[in-house]
């Protein structure tokens, strides 16, 4: 279900930019969604979750009065982005309603322990379709008006287990790792074009992506402030990426 916030005074507010973030529901998506509404961004958060996500909307129009003029929820909706007819509807309802200036594709999920040499095929198809092909769908929607603007950003929230060997993480080291690779070649293509092509590599994080809580680990709010942190750098400085772990961990590789 799509809802729209706001009026047609948002096409008219040119002073902040306007981002679709997946995965708001909760964790780093809620955490990075309120971050960049108390900076001043103006927001279409996507998440699965209906009550969840309402909570983070809540959250985000809570901050409001005391923010700029210019910070608003443009769009939400709950709704499985591996669901391709409501993926390219939201992408469309949120770029009429306001130009987006970013994507950041923070949903993903690992759904399987299985051992490398024998691979839970049901999982490992899932795990591709929101960790690889749903990005590479949401960018196909947006790129075209980023382009054609001549400016825009594309933020991949990405795993440490692009960079290491992990036992039981085969399927989904594969879908971060494919979209990785994707995106350096993206970022090469999209060189002169304005817009750029940012890779957060969180090591581990204690959310409820987790079985068990591991408050040792980085927070939600920790991640949050490196997107945002390489979100607001220099469009002159291009962050191509920022790997950030844990002190505990010590599968660096």
């Amino acid at each position: 279900m799509l809802a729209q916030a706001g009026s047609d005074s948002i096409k008219e507010q040119t002073m902040a930019e306007h981002l679709l973030l997946t995965g708001a529901s909760g964790g780093i998506g809620r955490a990075l969604a309120l971050q960049l509404a108390k900076a001043g961004y103006r927001l279409s958060l996507q998440g699965r979750d209906a009550a969840k996500l309402a909570e983070t909307c809540a959250q985000v129009l809570a901050l409001a009065p005391a923010m700029q003029p210019a910070t608003q929820l443009v769009q939400q909706a709950a709704f499985d982005l591996t669901d391709a007819a409501a993926l390219i509807a939201f992408c469309r309802q949120a770029e009429a309603a306001c130009p987006v200036d970013g994507l950041i594709n923070c949903a993903g999920a690992n759904l399987s322990r299985a051992p490398a040499q024998t691979p839970d095929w049901p999982a490992l198809e899932q795990m591709l379709a929101l960790n690889f092909r749903v990005p590479l769908l949401l960018q196909e929607c947006l790129l075209p008006g980023m382009l054609a603007r001549g400016h825009g950003t594309i933020l991949q929230v990405l795993s440490t287990c692009v960079g290491f060997a992990n036992p039981g993480v085969a399927a989904y080291s594969a879908s971060k790792s494919a979209l990785e690779s994707y995106s350096k070649v993206l970022r090469r293509e999209l060189q002169d074009s304005g817009v750029r092509v940012l890779h957060l590599i969180p090591g581990g994080v204690d959310t409820g992506f987790r079985a068990t809580a591991r408050p040792e680990y980085l927070t939600s709010d920790d991640v949050a402030a490196a997107a945002l942190a390489m979100l607001q750098a220099p469009k002159s400085a291009h962050w191509h990426e920022l790997v950030l772990r844990p002190q505990v961990e010590r599968n660096w590789a």
